[in-house]
């Protein structure tokens, strides 16, 4: 019994089948491929050289000089013609922080080479508010914060830093501090 059972189920299918292509008109195979006419995006070599050059330009400054008189040593930092609001604004979190970069174990030269390419890549995506978390000194030899003063330094000498200030207690207090960047051209 289960033999004829298999035998009508093929002979089901194949009449299903030759009933659904009877309407299908066989092309001749002459061998000939399709490609598709739309291109590839063009890889924009020269904005990633630039991008490049930039980010090892600010790798190498010499922003140890002790001729350089910084504008703030304070927690806080506003760009010189911009409105005091805008940092009252980003002590009260009016801006959504998009992204943060934990400096916690970092020495100085890798926090700054991940500081520039933090803020680097977050101009390249259009991010307005940034947190960097570089802890509040607790483990470092003498007890103070090393990262924190070398990163408002290095904050200073970039032209994207509209302001920064010290987080507020529920974002890291002391040992985090925001970033307010400018807007991307």
């Amino acid at each position: 019994m289960p033999a004829d059972d298999d035998k009508e189920l093929k002979e089901n299918f194949t009449d299903l089948l030759q009933d659904s292509l009877k309407d299908i008109t066989v092309l001749k195979g002459d061998g000939k491929v399709l490609r598709s006419t739309k291109k590839a995006a063009p890889i924009p070599l020269q904005s990633i050289k630039d991008e490049a050059e930039v980010l090892n330009e600010l790798l190498h400054q010499d922003i140890e000089d002790e001729n350089f008189e910084f504008l703030s040593e304070e927690p806080a930092y506003l760009r010189p013609g911009v409105q005091q609001q805008v940092l009252k604004r980003l002590r009260r979190n009016y801006w959504v922080i998009q992204d943060e970069l934990d400096l916690h174990g970092c020495t100085a030269d890798a926090a700054r080479i991940l500081v520039a390419e933090f803020l680097s890549n977050a101009r390249k995506f259009g991010l307005r508010c940034v947190r960097i978390i570089h802890g509040k000194g607790y483990r470092s030899a003498n007890g103070e914060p090393v990262l924190k003063k070398k990163l408002f330094r290095w904050l200073q000498l970039r032209s994207d830093i509209l302001a920064y200030c010290e987080a507020a207690p529920k974002d890291g207090g002391s040992g985090a501090t925001l970033l307010l960047l400018t807007t991307k051209n």
